[in-house]
Formats: structure tokens, C-alpha cells, sequence
């Protein structure tokens, strides 16, 4: 077995229980949301989704860049078990001063931001409600970090994609099921993130034998130079991911209205499921990725990069595929009401197909010392998105929010592209990426041709399981490459 192949093979252990914790993750969360969209209406969902959006954004900064810090530094010292300490240490603290500060900026200033996005006094205790939540998922987080860093990924898959949205769902539907107001309802994700933290500690403390530690020879200011060096840089590309990933909901709240929000919500959150392949070859590439380039292995990282972007993309196609032809179906699982966002989904399925087309591009640069280029890229583009956004809604609406989130996502991925290639001469393409295409174009025909002739539920699960095997007999048809036998091989065995 060649050392690419090794690498591999960890990654796909790590994909593997991604996938099965992600599938679970998935299923909890899409009861989770068609429960309080058919009980709450679009209107106060999208109060909850505009609250959540914040959040997300919100934790997408408090950690301080730690999350990714702790990727490249855990492994990367892992011969220096005390500089390896240290850097975990300096994460634990940044995280929770930056959760704090955070907490009480979101729960004083929450009227404000009412004011001029939902204007909503139900708005305003639920954004206050959900600072509370960003301090326990801030600090959760960088656990879950930890855990991947150390590539004992099973246990930040049983927290977040288990634990967490059970617990979610468990809280709501009790809320639901006493009737309790809609603020009580949001209280009840409180409770279910407190929980998930307090299990998270302990798998911490009983699982792991790294403690953070806050001084000794290692804390001196050339290793916290180091470590604010790259998570310094990171928090500013986070904050211009914010830009970039969700600035289009917050300004369809500024300037539609929440059932806007809701409707637009629930299409990011189908094409979202698109994610799951390139997140799930993520949990263990950035470690591996560090690895390999810290070694000068410069051939099997672009071999692994290659492979990994190869399969993303196989994986992806054809549920996007689907997604698209059959999204009037999925849409009305919500509620009639929020089939009007079926534009939407088409628009943000093709983002994600391009997304995962150039695989985990952006963890090359992270991984290869290039933070300073991902922080360009995000603030170059995040501004361009809040531009389109702002002309977009304004002339189209929902639909002009969708245009220019995804061109934007699209533009970036293709420079991310042109920069791993001029910057480290790292390449994923060859000519096995045309077997998916050509598989696509069949199952897509197939299912096409099932959804105008049987337009209805029936038709979705027959044109799906038709395109499913067109799909999979073309891709045997041409053939799989050595590398996919090999690890298959290894996988069987």
C-alpha cells in the first residue's frame, strides 16, 4: 500500500463515520425544522432561522480561529508533547474570552438589532435566548476541535451530529407537545446545548490524555506569536465567511420580511445536504494535509487532494441531480408556502455542485501556510457578496439574494483553484472526473423523463431509484481507477 493510499484510507475512516453520524445528523435535524414549520408557520420561523443565522455568525468568530488552529498545531507538535499542550491552552482561552464578549454584546444590543432587521419584540428574547446558546456551543466547539485534531473524530461525531440535534429535537417537541410559547420553545434549545457541553467535558476529561496547559518552557511569545500568527488571520477570513455565507439572510431580514426569511432558509437548508461529501472527507484532510506538506511530501498531498476532490464530486452530482429535478416534492415537506423558494434551491444546488467540484481547496491553503491568501479571498469576495446582495434583493428579491450568494461562492472557488496550482503547483484534475459527468448526464435524462410523466411522490421515489442505478451501472461501466480499487481492496479486507 502506498503512503497516499495510507493517508487516504484515514481520511475515508474519518469520512466514513462523518457520513453515518451526518445521515443521522440530517434526519434528527429535517424532523427538527418540518416539526416547527408546520407548527410555528413561516412567519416565526423565520424568526428562529434569522436568530440562528445570527448565532452561526456569531460562533463563527468567538473561537478565535482556534478550530482551525488546533488542526494544524496539535499534529504538527505532536513529538513536542508540551508545545503541543500549550498551543491547546492558548485555544481554550481564546475561545472563551471571545464567547463572552460575544454573549454580552448579542444580549445588550439585541433591541438594536430588532430595530433594523424583524423589528420584533418576540425577535429581540429570542436573539437573547440564543447569545445564552452561543457561550455553551463556543466552548463545545473547540472541544469537538480537539478531538478531530487528535484523529479520534468518532467522538465530535457522536456530540454534534448525535447528542446535539437529539437533544435539540427531544427539547422542542416536548415544548411543542405542552404548547408552550414560542419563546419557551427557543428556551428549550438552551437546556439541549447545556447538556451537550456537560457531555462533551466529560468525553473530553475521560477519553483524551491532553490537558490544556497555560504555562511551563512552552509559553513564551515566540509560540504565541506563532499561534496568533495563524489564528489571527483565520478570525478575519471567519469574519469575512460571514460576508460571504450568510450575509444574504441577514439582508433578506433587513429588507423582506421573516416569512421571506423562513422560505429562503429552508432552500439553504436542502442544498445545504449537498455539503455532506466535502464535509466529511474535511474531518481528517486538514490534519493528514499538515502532515503530508510539514514532510515535504508534496506528490501524495496532491494525490490525496486529487482523489479526495474526485470523489466529492462523484458523490454530490447525483444528489444535486435529484435535489433539482424533484425540488417542488421536497419544498412541500415544509408546507405548501414554502414551495415558492424552489428557484432558490436550484440556484443554490448548482453553488454547492461547484463548491464540492473543487474539493477541499481551501484547506490546502490553510494547511500549506497561506492563511493570509484565505483571508484576502474571503474579504475580497464576502464585500462583492454584500454589493450583489444589496443590488439583487432590491431588484429581485429572494431570488437576487440566491444570484449573488452563488455566483460569489462560485468565483471564489474557481480563484481558491488558480491559487493552490500558482502557489503550490497542486492540481486535482485528470480525465476519471468525466465518468461522473457522463453518468449525471444519463441519471439526470432518466429522472427527468420519470418526473414529467409521474409527477408526484411515486414519480420522485421511482425516478430516484432509476437514476440511482443508471448512475452507478455507467460509473462500472467506465470503469473505477487503481487508486479506488486499491483502498477498496483494503476497506473489503
Amino acid at each position: 500500500m502506498t503512503s497516499s493510499s495510507g493517508s487516504l484510507l484515514t481520511i475515508l475512516r474519518g469520512a466514513s463515520l462523518f457520513v453515518v453520524g451526518k445521515l443521522v445528523y440530517n434526519v434528527l435535524e429535517f424532523l427538527f425544522n418540518i416539526l416547527l414549520t408546520r407548527t410555528v408557520g413561516a412567519s416565526l420561523y423565520g424568526i428562529y432561522a434569522y436568530a440562528a443565522t445570527v448565532l452561526t455568525a456569531a460562533l463563527t468568530l468567538t473561537n478565535g480561529g482556534t478550530d482551525k488552529s488546533v488542526l494544524k498545531y496539535l499534529p504538527q507538535y505532536e513529538n513536542e508533547p508540551r508545545r503541543q499542550r500549550f498551543m491547546l491552552g492558548l485555544a481554550f482561552v481564546t475561545s472563551l474570552f471571545g464567547g463572552i464578549v460575544a454573549t454580552a454584546a448579542l444580549i445588550l444590543f439585541a433591541p438594536t438589532i430588532s430595530t433594523y432587521t424583524l423589528d420584533s419584540e418576540i425577535f429581540i428574547d429570542t436573539l437573547r435566548i440564543f447569545a445564552l446558546i452561543l457561550l455553551f456551543d463556543t466552548i463545545a466547539k473547540i472541544i469537538n476541535s480537539t478531538f478531530r485534531a487528535l484523529e479520534v473524530v468518532e467522538y465530535e461525531i457522536l456530540i454534534d451530529r448525535f447528542i446535539k440535534p437529539a437533544l435539540r429535537l427531544a427539547a422542542i417537541g416536548f415544548a411543542l407537545y405542552l404548547s408552550l410559547s414560542f419563546i419557551a420553545v427557543m428556551a428549550s434549545l438552551l437546556v439541549a446545548s447545556v447538556i451537550t457541553l456537560l457531555i462533551a467535558i466529560w468525553l473530553f476529561l475521560t477519553q483524551l490524555n491532553i490537558r490544556p496547559n497555560f504555562g511551563g518552557s512552552a509559553a513564551n511569545s515566540d509560540n504565541i506569536k506563532a499561534y496568533y500568527n495563524y489564528s489571527l488571520p483565520l478570525v478575519a477570513k471567519d469574519g469575512a465567511s460571514i460576508l460571504r455565507s450568510r450575509v444574504d439572510i441577514l439582508m433578506v431580514g433587513f429588507f423582506l420580511s421573516s416569512t421571506a426569511v423562513g422560505v429562503y432558509n429552508v432552500a439553504i437548508l436542502i442544498a445545504g445536504l449537498l455539503v455532506l461529501p466535502l464535509s466529511a472527507f474535511n474531518q481528517l484532510f486538514p490534519p493528514i494535509a499538515s502532515r503530508l506538506y510539514s514532510n515535504g511530501r508534496q506528490s501524495d498531498l496532491n494525490e490525496v487532494f486529487s482523489t479526495v476532490t474526485r470523489w466529492t464530486f462523484l458523490i454530490s452530482l447525483f444528489l444535486g441531480l435529484g435535489a433539482i429535478v424533484y425540488r417542488s416534492q421536497i419544498l412541500a415537506l415544509f408546507g405548501d408556502e414554502f414551495v415558492a423558494g424552489s428557484t432558490v434551491l436550484v440556484l443554490f444546488v448548482i453553488g454547492q455542485l461547484v463548491n464540492n467540484a473543487v474539493g477541499p481547496s481551501a484547506y490546502v491553503l490553510m494547511m500549506t501556510e497561506h492563511q493570509y491568501i484565505v483571508l484576502l479571498n474571503q474579504w475580497v469576495f464576502g464585500i462583492t457578496n454584500v454589493a450583489l446582495n444589496y443590488l439583487l434583493i432590491l431588484e429581485l428579491g429572494l431570488i437576487g439574494a440566491a444570484v449573488a450568494t452563488v455566483g460569489t461562492l462560485a468565483a471564489l472557488n474557481m480563484t481558491r483553484l488558480v491559487e493552490v496550482w500558482y502557489l503550490e503547483r497542486l492540481f486535482p484534475y485528470n480525465f476519471a472526473f468525466l465518468k461522473p459527468v457522463i453518468a449525471g448526464l444519463v441519471a439526470f435524462a432518466l429522472m427527468y423523463a420519470v418526473e414529467i410523466t409521474l409527477s408526484s411522490w411515486y414519480g420522485m421515489i421511482l425516478g430516484g431509484l432509476v437514476g440511482g442505478v443508471a448512475y452507478l451501472g455507467v460509473l462500472v461501466a467506465l470503469g473505477f481507477e487503481a487508486s479506488d480499487r486499491e483502498i477498496l481492496d483494503q476497506v473489503v479486507s
